[in-house]
């Protein structure tokens, strides 16, 4: 039987100073278009990606009038 992730199982890798991640695949030329979006900006690839997809979702939530959650 697959293991379900629960919210305590959650809190207690926070506690434990880790995250869970999950993998994205990107072909190569997007992966170099990142590569260098993250030298210009001396960030990381998870940084960066995080910081584009919470832009890009504040920017959709505002044209469609609402908040995900």
């Amino acid at each position: 039987m697959e293991h379900m992730i629960t919210e305590s199982d959650t809190i207690q890798t926070k506690k434990d100073g880790k995250e869970i991640r999950k993998s994205l695949a990107v072909d190569p030329a997007t992966y170099d278009l990142l590569e260098e979006i993250c030298i210009m900006e001396n960030r990381s690839k998870i940084d960066q990606l995080k910081r584009l997809i919470q832009k890009e979702h504040k920017k959709l939530s505002a044209e469609l009038g609402h908040e995900f959650v």
